[in-house]
């Protein structure tokens, strides 16, 4: 499909669906704004038209908050020919130097013609950038700028970006960024062919149709949150229903609350999320129905059977039921899913115990809190997985190596100045993930991030799996573990390092991080070098929600273990 074939078909399927509403943002409790497709057909270009100053085939960056502004531009630039780019906003959640820095790196290696963002960070950003700036108000425009600390790139001396140059391919629609949990996001062009492929192997997988309903808090940044949530069901003439990520967090209840409102029957979450929403259970008040959602869809981390399973527990008197709770394996470099489990079926899981790593990965630790792992479902149409070792020979059934793919619409190669990079493509043409898993009986089981292994005394030790022993324990905060590796030079071998936020009302420090200390070294046979527990908000996560390991370790060198810096 061609990208105008692609824009045509858009407007067929809007035109089709004119007088239903396909779209609903929410801006409060009480406030939710609809959109029939033929709203949107006839607002996305009048916004895009009203904001921006670029050309046909030029890029534009969106640096906006939860908004109707923030949809219909994206939407209006794709249908007048232009590239738009969703930038993550600042929140408090995100540390601001880590946010400073990614942001500076975007705007210095993409070639742009236009940024458009709220008026005071239009006036911020003109004299830094060596395009077009332009003003976009919003309702609270105001609220939302006074929120940000640390304005993006303030103080940056005039003239300090250059123009980075370089043209997409003719066939582009939009970009999308890479997770940036191990350095600064990285672009990926998102062409007609590689969309519509996605959005027809993953519907088909599905049976996703005009009668399903998505509600979704993920932001649009994430590819989660607008592949699956946004693209998905507006192609196939199906509503959906945002709410901000802010919002959510405040008040978990809302999620319940418009899935039972409007008879959501799908929802993405990361594993996370699961969790999170388990230990919220005193502060979800009502009844909620939410017999009719078909999927709870597991997805960007690795799935954990635990988190699962406590969400099931405390959410069954709403109707949530095992079988709804799925899985898929995703990422922005393939637009978004690879993988998706059979729905009404619970997903299969495999003992840790039977995986076997093969002569070139030495053994890992296993016996965990968990003694399975959870399948990521089957392979989607038009795709290819394969799983190799560390000599790239293929493995067999139940052994474990990297996770590689080939498919319809993989991307091309990281987008910057220069065009595409294609270092992480194998010689044979396929896209080398980092990823750690095995197949079973053709399904796809996911382990964690090969760069994250943690090597201590020839043991290797995903940290993950501390993470998740760590998180078992009561007064930490759910998701909010990190576990890295830190050189000990004495040993001349790695030691293991956890940081650890507590919750509120936890009991003293020096009580949980022994409780931390016991209990890791009970489950895994490995004494921890180091446990800290910190204050909420104190591990650093990127620009996409996601915890940043690399970068925590960094801080957590420098502020607790003092090392000189490089």
């Amino acid at each position: 499909m061609t990208v105008n074939e692609f824009r045509s078909e858009l407007r067929r399927r809007l035109a089709q669906n004119a007088r239903r509403t396909l779209l609903r943002i929410v801006l409060s409790e009480s406030s939710v704004l609809e959109l029939t497709g033929d709203q949107i057909m006839r607002q996305a270009p009048q916004v895009a038209e009203k904001f921006t100053r670029s050309q046909s085939g030029d890029v534009v960056f969106i640096l906006l908050p939860h908004s109707l502004e923030l949809f219909l531009l994206h939407l209006g630039l794709v249908l007048t020919k232009r590239i738009p780019a969703i930038l993550p906003w600042p929140t408090a959640r995100i540390d601001p130097e880590k946010y400073q820095r990614n942001l500076a790196h975007q705007l210095r290696n993409l070639p742009a013609a236009e940024i458009v963002t709220l008026p005071r960070l239009a006036r911020n950003l003109s004299s830094a950038l060596p395009y077009s700036v332009s003003a976009c108000p919003i309702d609270s425009s105001s609220g939302w700028e006074e929120s940000i600390r640390n304005p993006p790139l303030e103080g940056l001396p005039p003239g300090e970006v250059d123009i980075a140059e370089g043209s997409v391919p003719a066939d582009a629609l939009f970009l999308q960024f890479s997770g940036g949990t191990t350095g600064a996001q990285k672009a990926v062009v998102v062409t007609a062919p590689m969309l519509a492929s996605q959005l027809e192997s993953l519907g088909s997988r599905l049976a996703f149709g005009a009668e399903d309903s998505v509600v979704s808090w993920l932001p649009l940044y994430h590819d989660m949150g607008l592949i699956a949530c946004l693209w998905l069901p507006l192609w196939f003439g199906a509503p959906s229903l945002h709410l901000s990520a802010t919002d959510w967090l405040l008040n978990p209840a809302l999620l319940f609350q418009f899935i039972a409102r409007y008879r959501g029957t799908f929802c993405w979450l990361p594993n996370f999320a699961f969790s999170f929403l388990a230990g919220q259970r005193q502060r979800i008040q009502g009844t909620f129905s939410l017999h009719h959602l078909r999927a709870w869809i597991n997805c960007s981390e690795p799935v954990r059977l635990l988190s699962c399973k406590a969400f099931a527990e405390q959410y069954a008197h709403y109707g949530v039921v095992p079988e709804s709770l799925q899985t898929s394996y995703a990422m922005a470099e393939n637009v978004f899913a690879v993988t998706q489990t059979e729905l009404g079926k619970t997903p299969a899981s495999f003992s840790r115990a039977s995986v076997h790593r093969g002569a070139s990965y030495p053994q890992l630790a296993f016996d965990l809190v968990e003694d399975v792992f959870v399948s990521s479902g089957r392979v989607l149409s038009g795709m290819c997985v394969r799983i190799v070792n560390s000599e790239c020979a293929s493995c067999e059934d139940g052994v474990a190596g990297e996770i590689q793919i080939r498919t319809e619409c993989m991307f091309s190669g990281y987008w910057g100045k220069g065009g595409f990079s294609a270092t992480a493509f194998t010689s044979d043409g396929w896209y080398a993930t980092g990823d750690y898993g095995f197949f079973s009986q053709g399904e796809l089981f996911v382990i964690g991030r090969l760069k994250d292994i943690i090597i201590v005394g020839g043991q290797n030790i995903f940290p993950e799996d501390v993470e998740a022993v760590v998180n078992t324990v009561p007064g930490i905060y759910p998701g909010r573990v990190v576990a890295f590796g830190i050189l000990n030079e004495a040993h001349g071998t790695e030691g293991l390092a956890i940081v650890a936020e507590a919750r509120h009302n936890a009991a003293d420090v020096g009580s949980l991080q022994h409780e931390i200390f016991q209990l890791v070294l009970s489950a895994m046979g490995v004494a921890p070098r180091a446990v800290s527990v910190v204050p909420q908000r104190w591990i650093v996560k990127s620009t996409a929600g996601k915890i940043s390991r690399r970068e925590t370790r960094e801080r957590f060198e420098r502020e607790i273990l003092r090392l000189p810096q490089q």
